[in-house]
C-alpha cells in the first residue's frame, strides 16, 4: 500500500486530469502484455501476442511488467494523438530523462533487478538513434495492440473524466474518492493507494493532485510525478477497468449504426468508420474507393461538423475522430460528450 499525505490546500487543488493519450496507454499496455494471469484482458492478451512486432524488445526492455520500469509517460502527457506523442517524446526534456534514468537504475538496484540496457542511456540526447527506435517501436505495438480500436478507447476514456469531474463538481472530493473503491480508501488525511508491493508514501506538500483514468493501468493504480519539475503536482492514474464487462463496454463489437448513415449518408458514415481507426487522407480514399480530392471534401465536412480532427504528420494529412465522432459511431449520447 501507499499512503499520500493531503494537506487542505492539497484537496483543493484535486483535479481530473485529461486522458493520457495514445503513447502513453500504449506504454502501459506493453506491460500488461508482459504479465500473466489478467483475466479481463486474456483474451485480448492471446491475439495481441500471436502479432507481436519484431521491435517489440525495445519496449520490454524500458516498460517490464514489474514496477521499476522506465516513465515516458509523464514527459509525453497532454498529447492526445499519437503524432503528438512522438513529437512530444523527441522534444522531451534531456534533464528530465536524464534524471528518471538514474532513478529506475537505482530502484533496479535496490530490489536486486538487472540494470537497464545500456542503450537506454542515450535517451536523454534528443537526436539520437535511441528515441527513434522507441518511437517506432510505439507506433508498431500500438497497431497491433488496438487494432482500429483506439477511438472507441480513447471516447470510452474521456467519458470517465466527465464523469469524475461531475462528480467532484457536484458532490466534492470525498465522493470522488469513494468511487475510486477499490483501488484507493480516503482515510484522512491520508489516501491509501492498494499496491501489491509496498511502496513508499508521499507527502504532496501542497503540490495537489490529478486524477487520470486509464485503460492500461492495470491491475493496480499508478503514481507518477516530474523528477524535473518539483512544484508539478503528483499524477494518480486510475483504471477504468473493474471487471470483464467494462472491457467489453470499450472494446466490444459495434453494431452497425443505421441512424448516422441515414444521418450523414453511406459514404460518409462509412468515412468517420474509416477515421475511427486512424487514417490519411490518401488511405481513406482508397478504402473509401473515391478519388483523394473527394475523401478530402469528405474529411473536411466531419471535420467541420466535429466529428474528426486532421493534422499534417511529415507529407500527410492525418485524421483521427473526437470523442462526438467515437460517440455517434458507437450510438451512445447518453454521456455529456464534450468537444476538446
Amino acid at each position: 500500500m501507499k499512503q499520500i499525505h493531503c494537506t487542505p490546500e492539497d484537496l483543493m487543488r484535486v483535479r481530473i486530469g485529461p486522458p493520457l493519450g495514445a503513447i502513453a496507454e500504449t506504454m502501459l499496455a506493453t506491460r500488461v502484455i508482459q504479465r500473466r494471469n489478467i483475466a479481463g484482458f486474456a483474451g485480448w492478451r492471446s491475439q495481441v501476442r500471436g502479432a507481436i512486432p519484431d521491435n517489440f524488445g525495445v519496449l520490454a526492455d524500458i516498460l517490464p511488467a514489474d514496477d521499476a520500469f522506465l516513465d515516458l509517460i509523464t514527459p509525453t502527457l497532454g498529447a492526445r494523438s499519437m503524432p503528438a506523442g512522438i513529437e512530444a517524446l523527441h522534444l522531451a526534456s534531456r534533464d528530465e530523462l536524464r534524471m528518471e534514468l538514474d532513478s529506475v537504475g537505482r530502484r533496479r538496484a535496490e530490489v536486486g533487478q538487472p540494470p537497464l540496457p545500456s542503450w537506454t542511456r542515450e535517451l536523454s540526447e534528443r537526436d539520437g538513434a535511441a528515441r527513434h527506435n522507441v518511437a517506432a517501436a510505439v507506433e508498431a505495438f500500438h497497431s497491433v495492440a488496438f487494432a482500429g480500436r483506439w477511438a472507441h478507447i480513447q471516447s470510452h476514456l474521456e467519458m470517465a473524466a466527465e464523469r469524475m469531474a461531475r462528480t467532484i463538481a457536484t458532490e466534492g472530493v470525498e465522493q470522488l474518492f469513494a468511487g475510486l473503491a477499490p483501488y484507493v480508501t480516503w482515510r484522512a488525511p491520508m489516501l491509501q493507494v492498494h499496491r501489491m508491493l509496498h511502496c513508499h508514501n508521499e507527502n504532496l506538500g501542497g503540490r495537489g493532485l490529478v486524477i487520470v483514468p486509464s485503460f492500461f493501468a492495470w491491475p493496480e493504480p499508478l503514481t507518477l510525478m516530474s523528477l524535473a519539475d518539483k512544484e508539478a503536482p503528483m499524477m494518480l492514474v486510475v483504471p477504468v477497468m473493474r471487471d470483464i464487462s467494462d472491457f467489453a463496454a470499450a472494446w466490444g463489437p459495434r453494431a452497425t449504426n443505421e441512424a448516422l448513415t441515414a444521418l450523414l449518408g453511406r459514404t460518409r458514415a462509412a468515412a468517420l468508420q474509416v477515421i475511427a481507426e486512424g487514417c490519411s487522407t490518401t488511405e481513406l480514399a482508397r478504402r473509401l474507393s473515391v478519388s483523394p480530392a473527394t475523401a478530402s471534401e469528405h474529411a473536411s465536412i466531419l471535420r467541420e461538423a466535429g466529428l474528426i480532427d486532421s493534422w499534417r504528420h511529415r507529407n500527410a494529412m492525418r485524421h483521427e475522430v473526437t470523442t462526438l465522432g467515437a460517440a455517434l459511431l458507437d450510438g451512445d449520447l447518453s454521456s455529456s460528450v464534450r468537444i476538446a
